[in-house]
């Protein structure tokens, strides 16, 4: 597919064809990225920042406080008795031990 170099205000640019834009996902005030290699320009959807937005969202939601509700789940009691109500009758307290030290060893894997 051929297209040529066009002057865009004070720029240059090419025009992609549509059937392009489909191949590579993206459509019009979509963001792309150009890969500079030896002779060639390859252009590629952009790569989504993980995360973006996340740090103003947290300040947003921070601000408005917590609801009853929320503060409620945070101040929730996880004690043996809830452990029952989730994990039923069958479990016992060694099996919860057990199942909790291997929470926290996978967690510990983790880091």
């Amino acid at each position: 597919m051929a297209s040529s170099i066009r002057k865009i205000g004070n720029s240059q640019g090419v025009i992609l064809p549509k059937p392009a834009l489909q191949a590579l996902g993206v459509a019009e005030g979509g963001a792309v990225e150009f890969v500079y290699e030896p002779g060639k320009i390859t252009i590629i959807p952009a790569r989504r920042t993980p995360r973006l937005g996340w740090e103003d969202d947290a300040r947003r939601i921070a601000g408005a406080g917590l609801t009853e509700e929320e503060r409620e789940w945070l101040d929730a009691d996880l004690t043996s008795e809830t452990d029952t109500e989730a994990l039923g009758e069958d479990w016992t307290d060694d099996d919860i031990a057990e199942l909790e030290a291997a929470l926290s060893a996978n967690e510990k894997n983790r880091r």
